[in-house]
């Protein structure tokens, strides 16, 4: 099995993503969604991994965890785990070392397999068939002519079928909404929105045209505490994941100062900026948060608030109910970076 080095986790996204390959590939779609969404959340720990030097002399990563911290961080009970764990085995995809008694095994994820080629690219043939297919097509290369004028007859056929049918198959789109006819609302819904949820991008396609800029607000701000606050990070970033639910909390309050404001004749005269500095503070209060705390208690907690949004409307009151001053916020992150720069 080739392991991945530290190279390559320090390269790849930070977010919860399951390959292509793994539903495409005739070689890894038996294995089951578990299996699947259980590699992904492992490979998104090598974060930890690499925060903690757990590099071998080979410069493989590996992850230490036990039995009962997997089922703490996969939401699955102990054969669960263990099921999961010997069908991550046999695809080559997980590897356990002893380290000896009363120690955790070290877990080393493998590569992904890409040179089986995924399953349209065979035509939904079995391998075996697709094999032997290539292996006839090869013994029999040297016996296929085919002269230039029935190749130039093929082709004259085939450009006018083909025509035909592109003309009955515009035909399909007859009556059928525009381009023209889609709002800018409904445009924005339809693109690559990073770790915003479904629920935050419908909000934010409320404001039309402003949708976008004030979406690029929220990762402007959050790359720029990032970068003031680089050395209690170690070149790591907020995980914007555990936030989602706090964060269209902050879009409500925007909608609801924007609709007061305005009832009252009191504009917000620059809402982008507005929001921009609301989001500035929001992501230093998750820094904070998550510089006490720790990553898995705020995975959890986060879960349990997304489960129960009534009983943890949300993690920055859940964690601080009085609201600090913005001093006292810049006091308490100033305090982290000093025992940062201590040790």
């Amino acid at each position: 099995m080739e392991r991945i080095s530290a190279r390559q986790v320090q390269s790849s996204e930070r977010f919860y993503r399951i390959p292509k390959i793994f539903v495409e590939s005739p070689l890894y779609k038996p294995m089951s969604t578990d299996a699947k969404f259980t590699y992904a959340i492992l490979k998104d720990r090598f974060e930890l991994s690499l925060r903690n030097n757990w590099i071998d002399k080979n410069g493989d990563v590996y992850l230490i965890y036990t039995i009962t911290e997997l089922q703490e961080i996969l939401g699955y009970g102990n054969k669960k785990v263990i099921k999961l764990k010997k069908e991550l085995q046999e695809y080559d995809l997980l590897e356990e070392v002893r380290q000896g008694l009363n120690k955790p095994n070290l877990l080393y994820l493998g590569n992904i397999d890409y040179q089986v080629p995924p399953t349209e690219e065979i035509h939904s043939q079995p391998l075996e068939t697709a094999e032997m297919s290539k292996r006839h097509f090869q013994k029999n290369q040297g016996n296929v002519k085919i002269t230039s004028q029935k190749m130039s007859k093929q082709h004259a056929n085939d450009t006018e079928n083909n025509e035909t049918e592109l003309s009955n198959d515009t035909n399909r789109y007859e009556g059928e909404s525009s381009l023209s006819d889609l709002s800018i609302s409904e445009a924005f819904k339809m693109g690559q929105h990073g770790f915003l949820s479904p629920q935050l991008v419908q909000k934010l396609s409320l404001f039309g045209k402003d949708a976008k800029i004030l979406e690029n607000k929220i990762y402007q701000s959050k790359r720029q505490v990032e970068k003031n606050y680089n050395n209690l990070l170690a070149n790591q970033g907020i995980y914007g994941e555990v936030w989602l639910q706090d964060l269209e909390r902050e879009l409500d309050k925007l909608i609801f100062k924007i609709k007061t404001g305005e009832a009252e004749g009191k504009s917000i005269q620059n809402v982008p900026a507005y929001f921009y500095k609301m989001m500035i503070r929001f992501w230093k209060m998750a820094l904070l948060i998550e510089k006490e705390h720790g990553f898995l208690e705020l995975s959890g907690q986060s879960e349990h608030a997304r489960k129960f949004p009534d009983e943890c409307p949300s993690l920055i009151a859940y964690y601080y109910p009085d609201k600090l001053s913005e001093t006292k916020l810049n006091s308490y992150l100033s305090e982290l970076s000093k025992g940062v720069e201590t040790c």
